[in-house]
């Protein structure tokens, strides 16, 4: 499974009423923000509006990019241990994919 498919589980808070903007969406909108270097919810909007076409390659933001107060909004309606749990899901899963038995975040694999 690609990082997509596992963000797929994530679970929120927010009300069926208003869900204008896709969770998955805005998911892959903040890690593929904060990865080119965003800093803040303006950066992350900013970054979404200059990268649309490339997002939507993968995702459809059918409602387009979310507004800095929204993009917050819905990060704050995500149940956090069900984030990490997808994260670590994927991340376990490269792993195993490429036989290693660590993955070193910081780029140093102390384990030999």
């Amino acid at each position: 499974m690609n990082l997509i498919e596992h963000l797929t589980v994530v679970e929120e808070t927010r009300s069926d009423i208003n869900k204008k903007h896709d969770l998955v969406d805005v998911i892959f909108l903040v890690i593929s923000a904060i990865m080119a270097g965003a800093e803040g919810w303006q950066d992350i909007q900013l970054y979404g509006e200059s990268k649309e076409g490339w997002l939507r390659q993968y995702r459809p933001f059918k409602n387009g990019i979310p507004k800095r107060h929204t993009i917050a909004r819905i990060l704050k309606s995500v149940v956090a241990e069900s984030l990490l749990e997808a994260l670590l899901n994927w991340v376990n899963e490269q792993r195993h994919t490429a036989g290693k038995q660590v993955i070193a975040l910081d780029g140093i694999n102390k384990s030999g």
